[in-house]
């Protein structure tokens, strides 16, 4: 699955394949490490546990595509939001946040300023990656945009139609 994103047009290809493995590889064990963690806390409180502990082929894949884009640089400061992220919601709807959020939220929704909006906009860099795994895999990355997409958009307003008591229709003057 992951090879179909590794070197085909030269853009996300800048580290050396066994080095992404390794990068990938110590994402997984700190995200894994801190949803056990977090895990524990919801078991011993009598809470189901939100997420699996172990993230899954489709959590690697998105793991994968942001090591090819960013590297080692995503255990710096400046991740540090999208590492709880990832532990927090998983990577498959950090994911859904970067592709959708810009998309579909107005340029006045205030959305920059939200802790979504800064994630999406450090994140911008592996949006073509991310849309890509969308295109090739929608099942296991939209199946559950729908309601992603309900919490970014508004509901459209009524609309202004007065009715005439008298005949049910339209009062047009």
């Amino acid at each position: 699955m992951a090879q179909d994103f590794a070197g085909d047009d030269g853009e996300f290809d800048s580290l050396p394949d066994p080095e992404v493995a390794r990068i990938v590889l110590e994402l997984d064990r700190s995200i894994m490490l801190k949803r056990r963690a977090v895990a524990l806390r919801f078991i011993v409180q009598g809470n189901p546990v939100p997420l699996p502990v172990k993230p899954n082929r489709a959590e690697l894949l998105v793991l994968t595509a942001l090591v090819q884009t960013y590297g080692p640089l995503l255990f710096g400061h400046d991740f540090a939001r999208v590492r709880q992220r990832l532990v927090e919601s998983g990577a498959v709807v950090l994911l859904q946040h970067v592709v959708l959020a810009s998309s579909v939220d107005p340029p006045d929704s205030g959305i920059e300023a939200s802790e979504d909006g800064q994630i999406a906009t450090l994140l911008q860099d592996a949006r073509p990656i991310f849309e890509a795994l969308c295109r090739t895999f929608p099942g296991a990355f939209l199946s559950d945009a729908r309601s992603l997409l309900k919490r970014f958009t508004r509901p459209p307003p009524p609309p202004d139609v007065s009715i005439d008591s008298d005949n049910g229709g339209r009062d047009d003057g």
